[in-house]
């Protein structure tokens, strides 16, 4: 009989030990996913809080980049108007694989390269070209059309992006006209720049004004100061050699 009740009791005291322990696991698990649920809560905040962050810096980089590009539009402006390059018809000395052309109201610049299979060949298999035409009237820009070309000597291919900015004299890029000519079919015709994407998945616009635009007219812009101050040089070298020959007259 005692037997009896002290086995009952060990067995009762191991059946509340049993649930007890159970609840102590129910309650530690129940810890837990609140937890858990309390972090996924916190992540999806910072997710968002990380999102916005990178539409405000996407946003604050085009904006950066608009003005880049406007100031480069103003640099190309005040050395057309310093060096009075409108008027200037003799320019002779130019960097290497560049034309130059002068109209009533335009500065025309084309860059040349050859493509070639091997760097040590003679043979050209292709050309590339970039082109920019600066409308002016000798002290402000109305008008930027650019050209990138490319041309396959062998199949005759050519892949053709004309770029126009209708008013560079403004820091807003988005009325930027893109035409897209690949084997004489027309991939993109006067698309805005405006309609490009441009957002955190595909910053394209950015992409473009950073990789493109800029790197452009920067180009463009050393090649026309190399040039006005090459031709503005040699013609101070020119007054100098008559100055001297006109001193030594003196002397006799």
């Amino acid at each position: 009989m005692i037997t009896g009740l002290i086995l009952r009791d060990a067995l009762g005291k191991q059946e509340n030990n049993f649930f007890g322990e159970l609840n102590m696991i129910r309650n530690i698990s129940l810890f837990f996913a609140m937890v858990l649920i309390f972090s996924a809560a916190i992540s999806a905040q910072d997710d968002s809080k990380d999102y916005k962050l990178t539409s405000e810096m996407l946003d604050k980089q085009s904006n950066e980049l608009d003005q880049q590009i406007f100031n480069l539009n103003k640099s190309l402006a005040a050395l057309i108007k310093k060096y009075d390059l409108l008027k200037t018809t003799d320019i002779k000395v130019l960097p290497f694989q560049t034309n130059y052309n002068l109209g009533p109201d335009f500065i025309e610049i084309e860059k040349h390269s050859f493509i070639r299979d091997d760097k040590f060949s003679n043979k050209a298999t292709g050309v590339r070209t970039k082109k920019i035409v600066i409308y002016t009237n000798g002290e402000t820009v109305s008008k930027i059309e650019s050209r990138i070309f490319e041309k396959n000597f062998d199949s005759g291919d050519e892949n053709v992006v004309d770029i126009v900015d209708p008013s560079p004299q403004t820091p807003d890029t988005n009325d930027i006209i893109f035409t897209h000519t690949y084997k004489g079919k027309v991939l993109m015709d006067k698309k805005k720049f405006a309609d490009v994407k441009n957002n955190t998945a595909s910053p394209l616009r950015n992409e473009i004004k950073q990789t493109f635009l800029v790197p452009h007219l920067s180009l463009f812009y050393d090649i026309l100061l190399f040039t006005a101050s090459s031709y503005y040089k040699s013609m101070k070298d020119s007054d100098s050699t008559m100055l001297e020959f006109l001193k030594k007259s003196a002397n006799y």
